[in-house]
């Protein structure tokens, strides 16, 4: 029986294609092999691989993990990095990614190997199958050259992607990839992490939902995602002078960029509100600086400030910020069980602070679906994973189910 390893680099291009295999290789056995060392940040890289995951364990095949060796990539495209996609970087990442392919397929008893890079529009078919056939061939391996694209195969590929609602990245390939199609921007949201949070509209907010998904699938539960635009806000920059001397302060979330510099005299505090002679910023005074939360959603207006300093009468305050709003922000919600005949739901929230704080942690949610795996499949319960739930509580506001009253906490 052939042994075939396929090389995959996201959920998307493996849709498609694997069902492609495993209809024109019927008695052969297939290997995933998730290989993407030219993605960046990290968290970008265990998004793709979560959602080949589910491609994978959809299809019972069985699917490897590579290691994300960013290094290695960087230095092998060293001195390409202008150069056009489809260019001479892409033949030097092809190699990268299908020489260690090839290895990997030697060392499990592969005798054949192939790629779903093969299903992407946006690579060069000829040149990957000379990448293929030159590093297959020095392990002794056949590589196979299919081309997943002919007989409607993208069509086919778009709608599997939509039906199982995988997460389809806003650009192709690389850093370098994304610098030509995105030019002269300023801040490339794309490359950001916020290591330990998972802010609302975030990737993290994302792959902590594709996570929780992907276990409880696998637990042979119903699924549905449910995604909501909002705009978005992004906190670039901030700093509040108390006398001259910088203090710890916290910006409340939708606050508006001051240009320049706001400069002001406290004429009175009242309770935790502090007054200005100027009016074009808010001060309140707080025993403990945690991340603010908006219960409510709020219209951008003018600068909010926390702070937990003492403040006396004829104190000079001195405020900078800048933020940055984005219509386009996406989050979605996340509903495990049947959504027509649940007489309990018991809900969640997927979006953290910035310090990763006042949210929920994967092991909890993960822990309650399988204790409660039996009344789901029945129909009787439901959970709910609502995101964007630190500004406004923007999922349960657009959820479709919002209707309901009822929660079992």
């Amino acid at each position: 029986m052939d042994k075939i390893l396929v090389h995959i680099c996201c959920g998307v291009d493996s849709v498609y294609a694997l069902r492609k295999l495993k209809e024109d290789f019927p008695n052969s056995q297939l290997i995933g092999y998730f290989y993407d060392p030219n993605i960046h940040p990290e968290e970008e890289f265990e998004l793709r691989w979560i959602e080949t995951k589910r491609v994978c364990d959809e299809l019972s095949i069985e699917c490897i993990k590579g290691e994300y060796e960013l290094d290695r990539w960087v230095e092998a495209v060293k001195g390409y990095e202008n150069e056009p996609e489809r260019g001479e970087r892409c033949t030097i990442c092809h190699d990268v990614r299908l020489s260690k392919s090839a290895y990997v397929a030697k060392q499990l008893g592969c005798n054949k190997m192939t790629t779903v890079l093969m299903m992407s529009p946006k690579k060069d078919f000829d040149v990957l199958k000379e990448v293929g056939e030159k590093v297959a061939s020095q392990y002794g391996i056949e590589f196979l050259a299919v081309d997943f694209r002919k007989n409607g195969g993208t069509q086919i590929m778009n709608k599997l992607s939509k039906e199982s609602q995988l997460y389809h990245q806003n650009y192709c390939g690389c850093i370098y990839g994304l610098f030509g199609q995105k030019k002269n921007v300023e801040f490339y949201p794309e490359l950001v992490s916020f290591g330990k949070g998972r802010l609302a509209g975030s990737r993290e907010e994302l792959l902590f939902v594709k996570q929780i998904r992907l276990f409880a699938e696998n637990l042979g539960l119903e699924c549905k995602e449910e995604e909501f635009s909002f705009i978005g806000w992004r906190l670039i920059s901030s700093s509040v002078k108390l006398n001259k001397d910088y203090v710890n302060h916290k910006v409340l979330p939708y606050s508006a960029t001051i240009k320049g510099v706001v400069r002001g005299t406290v004429l009175d505090v009242d309770g935790n509100k502090v007054l200005l002679n100027k009016d074009n910023v808010e001060v309140f005074l707080t025993d403990s600086l945690n991340e603010p939360v908006l219960h409510e959603h709020r219209a951008f207006t003018k600068p909010v400030f926390f702070i937990s300093e003492k403040v006396n009468v004829g104190d000079k305050l001195e405020f900078q910020l800048k933020a940055e709003f984005d219509p386009t922000m996406k989050s979605q919600n996340l509903y495990i069980g049947d959504r027509e005949t649940f007489k309990e739901i018991k809900e969640f929230y997927s979006d953290t602070d910035m310090e990763g704080n006042q949210g929920y942690k994967l092991e909890e949610i993960c822990r309650f679906i399988e204790n409660n795996k039996d009344s789901i499949k029945k129909g009787e319960l439901m959970v709910a994973i609502y995101g964007a739930h630190l500004v406004g509580n923007l999922g349960k506001r657009f959820s479709s189910i919002r209707t309901l009253e009822f929660s079992a906490q």
